[in-house]
């Protein structure tokens, strides 16, 4: 998808559309119906005559608060009273370019990878900047001045020459009908101008979802939808060999059953699973009718898969020989070197589940001519594409609106959910509302990679680091990603340029691809949720052997601040000194080194991930009985410029708590090709007594341009907490979750 906001841009946006500026007699109405349907609003913002300002925000809202800090930038730009500012979900708007390609009609939508604010930054601001340009012209038009004669002030235009003061709701019909001039540029503030941007402000949709207003996905309605609930199959890339739908035929309130064959096993997916779909009136109906099913499953090809054979089959790869991604110098001979110590140390990171609280679901209703497709997507993009690959339909009739999503975390990303209803609307000719269990979510997932990291370092007499090893066999989220060769599947696995790339003169990346059934896809931060813990843990271990504090080890490999090339997502650049910078910081919040009582003890951690960077003390108290708790965090986070930073503290927090409930208990087993982990009794999510008594944030200040922030703080808390319970006379963990060194007698939650 292409996006480029140029000038030509900004003044077909102003010329053509009536500009950026829509006016109406009320909010949520007025000439944007011709543009995007009855009662929706234009581009990016609408104006009222009171004064009322609503703005559109592009991406997909699931906590990270993109609800907020984008039209933050946006009603900065405009010079908007903040405090009349209220604030809707765009749906998606797709044009198309010269060349005929599918290109974003106004700014790029959709929240993965941390991008939402980092895409925003730019093309957001500009087109707030021209809105602004938009009330001054139309005020300079009824005085008769030049437009660069005024200024503005919150939501006012004013002459400084006589004082005449009109307030943008009283210009709003004029500056909906201004056409700039040819060749026009937006001018941005500097940040000494900056009067909303940097300044907490709490969720624009707090007082809604606290009072059940907020309209998720499970909440969104359609006229005459019905409701579908699948049986899908409990094997992995399994089919129905037979089907006796008799009962739920005629379970009351069932209006057909329609069976699902298997997708393609050589090119991506659109829906999950083969299966057996029942439609009702009710979702209750259609899960008593699926209850009454009786299927016979073809186990396909993975009926022998377990967790147990998966780790095996890490095991044996990780004794030959891999692809060589990354080989810098001779790490060989440098290891062999006279005087070198080399350290070798194993971990590993099984499948995790999403487990986002409100389950999968989503509607649709295909016609004859177009679609409407509504639900919780991370990928609205997404959606449309999987219902064009099922319909064939034009994707400009394809209609897709986006709701609040109950948690994403990557699991969004994928529409899977969104072809589902496609697929059973276009076979039942009914708009449908597919909706999920959790025992579905559970066992049908695309889950986070599972994997086994080797990492091995040499240093030499005087303790500098030689050499570098990063050894991983694991099962690749590209695995049937259209256009991914064999070759590529390490990418989506190894960060080449992670540190100590660049620090160390020999460095080695190999990768070994590992063969498994599971589903697999991005599970927030996931490459850097595994490899931090990884690298992090061996840093805290080879500092222990080396008698040397894990602090100045990790200070003492970054050296000296200095940007350093990087070319996956994130970069391009990994700055040492910014690293540097966040471990510094936490360790001063929590007075790194300072005398503990018996049985507890601090770890630390830090690591760049997606452009930002995070550090974390985490204070631990083992128990005698072998149980542990996470008293306090101390985080320190660096994303460059800070939008909300009451939103980067939420992020922070619950980042830290995701990634402990994660490194915890959670992990996707697998018997007989089938997933055993259905439900939250098996699947643990953290329980508030093991959540951090107390998380105290630091947000380092940058005048860098802004990164995300929803997946900075995830990847350092597991090592941190680690390392922690190590020193304090834990047992080293090196296999996730640690819990599961319940059974051992080793290590275990901390109950009330």
């Amino acid at each position: 998808m292409t996006f480029n906001l140029n000038r030509r841009d900004l003044f077909r946006y102003t010329a053509a559309l009536g500009g950026l500026v829509v006016a109406g007699g009320a909010i949520g109405a007025g000439r944007a119906q011709a543009e995007t349907g009855e009662g929706a609003i234009t581009p990016m913002v609408h104006i009222a005559p009171d004064g009322a300002i609503k703005i559109l925000y592009p991406n997909s809202e699931m906590g990270q608060g993109v609800d907020t800090s984008i039209p933050m930038m946006f009603a900065e730009e405009m010079d908007a009273d903040y405090d009349r500012v209220t604030v809707a979900a765009m749906p998606l708007m797709l044009t198309r370019d010269a060349e005929g390609r599918m290109a974003w009609k106004v700014v790029p939508q959709g929240a993965g990878g941390s991008t939402s604010v980092t895409d925003a930054w730019t093309s957001v601001r500009r087109l707030g900047a021209t809105t602004r340009a938009l009330f001054l012209e139309a005020a300079a038009k009824r005085w008769g001045v030049a437009a660069d004669t005024l200024k503005t002030e919150p939501s006012v235009v004013v002459n400084p020459a006589d004082g005449a003061r009109l307030s943008y709701g009283e210009l709003a019909g004029e500056a909906d009908k201004v056409t700039l001039p040819e060749g026009f540029e937006p001018t941005l503030k500097s940040r000494t101008e900056w009067r909303i941007i940097g300044r907490s402000r709490k969720p624009a949709a707090h007082r809604d979802i606290v009072t059940g207003k907020a309209v998720f996905g499970l909440d969104a309605t359609y006229p005459g939808a019905k409701v579908a609930v699948i049986a899908r199959s409990p094997y992995l890339d399994g089919f129905v060999e037979e089907l006796e739908d008799s009962a739920a035929r005629a379970v009351p309130g069932v209006v057909d059953i329609i069976a699902m064959p298997r997708p393609d096993l050589d090119k991506n997916y659109t829906y999950l699973a083969a299966g057996v779909a029942v439609i009702a009136d009710s979702f209750w109906a259609a899960k008593k009718g699926r209850d009454a099913l009786k299927i016979t499953w073809n186990k396909g090809p993975y009926a022998s898969e377990s967790t147990e054979s998966f780790d095996a089959h890490c095991d044996t790869l990780l004794a030959g020989t891999g692809q060589v991604v990354r080989d810098d110098g001779n790490v060989d001979s440098a290891k062999a070197a006279d005087g070198v110590r080399v350290f070798s140390r194993r971990y590993r990171q099984p499948f995790v589940s999403h487990a986002q609280l409100e389950v999968q679901n989503a509607i649709a209703h295909v016609e004859s001519d177009k679609a409407t497709v509504i639900g919780p997507f991370q990928s609205p993009a997404g959606a449309s594409r999987a219902a064009n690959a099922l319909t064939g339909l034009d994707r400009l009739s394809i209609k897709v609106e986006i709701t609040r999503l109950g948690g994403g975390f990557g699991r969004r990303l994928t529409s899977d959910h969104a072809a589902e209803a496609v697929y059973l609307s276009k076979e039942s000719g009914l708009p449908i509302k597919v909706v999920w269990t959790r025992e579905d979510d559970l066992s049908h997932d695309f889950y986070r990679p599972a994997g086994h990291h080797e990492l091995v370092a040499g240093f030499d007499a005087s303790g500098q680091m030689v050499s570098w090893q990063h050894r991983l066999a694991s099962a690749s989220k590209y695995y049937r990603r259209d256009n991914v060769t064999p070759e590529q599947m390490f990418a989506a696995e190894m960060y080449v340029d992670d540190f100590p790339a660049g620090l160390v003169p020999n460095l080695r990346h190999e990768y070994f691809s590992a063969t498994s059934g599971m589903p697999r896809g991005s599970w927030r931060a996931p490459a850097h949720v595994a490899n931090a813990f990884a690298i992090q843990s061996f840093l805290n271990e080879v500092a222990d052997e080396l008698g040397e504090d894990p602090l100045a080890l990790r200070l003492r490999l970054l050296g000296e601040g200095r940007e350093l090339p990087y070319g996956q997502h994130g970069g391009p650049v990994f700055d040492t000194g910014r690293l540097r910078g966040v471990l510094e910081a936490a360790a001063k919040l929590a007075h790194w080194g300072k005398e503990m009582p018996e049985g507890h003890a601090q770890g630390i951690a830090g690591h760049f991930t997606f452009g930002g960077y995070c550090a974390q003390v985490a204070e631990v108290e083992r128990f005698p009985d072998g149980s542990f708790k996470v008293h306090r965090v101390y985080a320190a986070i660096d994303v460059g410029t800070v939008i909300n930073p009451a939103g980067v503290i939420k992020q922070v927090e619950g980042g830290i708590n995701d990634g402990l409930s994660a490194a915890f208990g959670q992990e996707i087993r697998v018997e007989g090709g089938s997933v055993l982990t259905q439900n939250f009794d098996t699947y643990p999510l953290l329980r508030m007594v093991d959540a951090p008594a107390e998380v105290f944030t630091t947000i380092i200040d940058s005048d860098k341009n802004p990164s995300g922030m929803g997946e900075m703080s995830i990847p350092v808390i597991a090592p941190a907490v680690t390392a922690a319970l190590a020193r304090a006379g834990g047992p080293l963990i090196r296999h996730l979750p640690v819990y599961a060194k319940v059974n051992e007698g080793v290590v275990k939650a901390r109950t009330a």
